[in-house]
């Protein structure tokens, strides 16, 4: 698997967030902080993103789903509380879209 950034943390689904469901596996949903860097006006910018990673475990195979958004901030911190809240809430990558451009709607993630 390519490079997705910096590991920022994992949580399980079990079988108590999986009650609309009949699937019983085991399932590990992986957070991770993307960067990228460019040149504007000769000054250096780096801007950051969010990379999901859903591990799904079926008998003696692992089925992986991930979805990423690239630049989404160029405030590390934003970042970082955007992804806490993700893993609070195991957003898994299929809904981090959706998710994503709600949470940028409230106030506590408007830019400054």
């Amino acid at each position: 698997m390519k490079n997705l950034g910096n590991y920022y943390g994992a949580t399980l689904i079990d079988t108590t967030d999986l009650v609309d469901t009949s699937n019983k596996n085991r399932i590990i949903l992986e957070y991770y902080k993307n960067k990228k860097h460019s040149l504007k006006k000769v000054k250096l910018k780096t801007s950051y993103g969010i990379t999901v990673v859903k591990k799904e475990y079926k008998e003696d195979k692992v089925k992986l789903e991930s979805n990423t958004i690239k630049q989404i901030s160029t405030n590390e911190a934003k970042i970082k509380n955007i992804i806490k809240v993700l893993k609070t809430y195991k957003v898994t990558p299929i809904a981090l879209n959706d998710v994503l451009t709600d949470l940028l709607k409230t106030s506590e993630f408007q830019e400054n």
